[in-house]
C-alpha cells in the first residue's frame, strides 16, 4: 500500500521521500521502484517533510511513532504526522500523546480498499484538528474523507469494516480448514454450490490469504480490543487472529503478494492448510 500510494503522488507531482534504515531488502526494492527520494534518518524526514504517512503493520505503529517522536525532539521539526494504520482507536490515541508529547501535530487516519491501480482508489478516512495537511492529497491517487475532529474515529471505521472483511475471510478460511481435516471438503462443496453459491464464491479469496496472514494478526487483535472497548465480545476477533496466525505458519506462510502462486486453486490451498495442521513426524 505505502510504495502504491508514495508512486501516485510522484505522478501528480509531489515530492517523495522515505528513510529505510533497517527496512528489508524487499521494501528498499519496492521505494526504489515507485522513485522515492531516500533520506538517511528520521530526523531528515521530519526537516524536509511537510507531512509524514505512517503506513505499515500495525504491531510496528506505536515503535515507528516513538521514534519519529524522538527525531522531532531532536530537530524541533513539526511536520505533520498522520497514522494510517490498522490500529484501534486506544492505540491511535496513545499514539497521539506520543507525537504530541514530542511538540508535534497528529492525525488520525486508516486507509479501506486496495492500493491505488486496482480499480475504485482507497479511502483515506481522517480525524483530527489538522486535516488539511491530508485533504491536498484528495484526488492523488486516492480520496480523502474527513470525518471530525476526533482522535479515534478514523481508527474506528476501520476496525468495523476490517472486522467484517477480513474477519469474514478468517471465517471462510477457518470452515474450509476444518471440513478438509475431516474429511468433508467434497460433500461441503457440493452444498454449498447448491445452496450458497453466493458464499462459495466469495470463499475463492482464500487463496490469496497465505500471502497476507501474517499482517492480519495484529489487525485482528486491534479489532477485538476495539469492539471489547464499547461492550462487544472480542472473541470473534481474538479467534480470527489465531486463524490468521495458523495461516501465517502453514507451509503457505511465507508467501508474499509479489510470491503468491496464483495458479493454485482453492482446494490445494485449503488441503495445504490442513497437511500443516498434522503433528510433524
Amino acid at each position: 500500500m505505502g510504495h502504491a500510494v508514495g508512486r501516485e503522488f510522484r505522478a501528480s507531482g509531489l515530492e517523495v521521500m522515505t528513510c529505510l534504515s533497517g527496512r528489508s531488502p524487499r521494501t528498499c526494492r519496492m521505494a526504489e521502484l515507485a522513485g522515492f527520494r531516500t533520506v538517511p534518518s528520521l530526523e531528515a524526514l521530519a526537516e524536509q517533510a511537510d507531512l509524514i504517512l505512517s503506513i505499515l503493520v500495525p504491531e510496528a505503529a506505536v515503535a515507528l511513532a516513538e521514534a519519529v517522536a524522538e527525531a522531532l525532539s531532536n530537530t524541533g521539526c513539526r511536520p505533520v504526522f498522520a497514522d494510517c494504520n490498522a490500529v484501534s482507536p486506544a492505540t491511535s490515541r496513545r499514539i497521539q500523546g506520543i507525537i504530541s508529547a514530542a511538540g508535534g501535530r497528529y492525525l488520525d487516519a486508516s486507509i479501506i480498499g486496495p492500493p491505488p491501480g486496482q480499480g475504485q482508489p482507497p479511502r483515506f478516512y481522517v480525524s483530527g484538528s489538522d486535516a488539511d495537511a491530508m485533504g491536498q492529497l484528495d484526488g492523488r491517487g486516492i480520496a480523502v474523507k474527513w470525518i471530525g475532529s476526533q482522535i479515534g474515529r478514523a481508527s474506528a471505521i476501520k476496525m468495523c469494516y476490517a472486522g467484517l472483511t477480513k474477519g469474514t475471510l478468517a471465517l471462510h478460511a477457518a470452515v474450509l480448514t476444518s471440513a478438509e481435516a475431516l474429511g468433508l471438503s467434497d460433500e461441503l462443496r457440493s452444498e454449498l454450490a447448491y445452496s450458497q453459491g453466493q458464499k462459495l464464491k466469495a470463499m475463492e479469496q482464500v487463496r490469496r490469504v497465505p500471502a497476507k496472514a501474517f499482517r492480519w494478526i495484529a489487525e485482528m487483535e486491534e479489532i477485538a480490543r476495539t469492539f471489547g472497548s464499547v461492550g462487544v465480545s472480542p472473541d470473534i476477533h481474538s479467534g480470527a487472529a489465531e486463524v490468521f496466525r495458523m495461516i501465517a505458519e502453514s507451509d503457505l506462510g511465507g508467501e508474499r503478494t509479489d510470491t503468491l502462486d496464483r495458479d493454485r486453486t482453492l482446494p490445494q490451498t485449503v488441503f495445504k492448510l490442513a497437511e500443516s495442521l498434522k503433528p510433524k513426524p
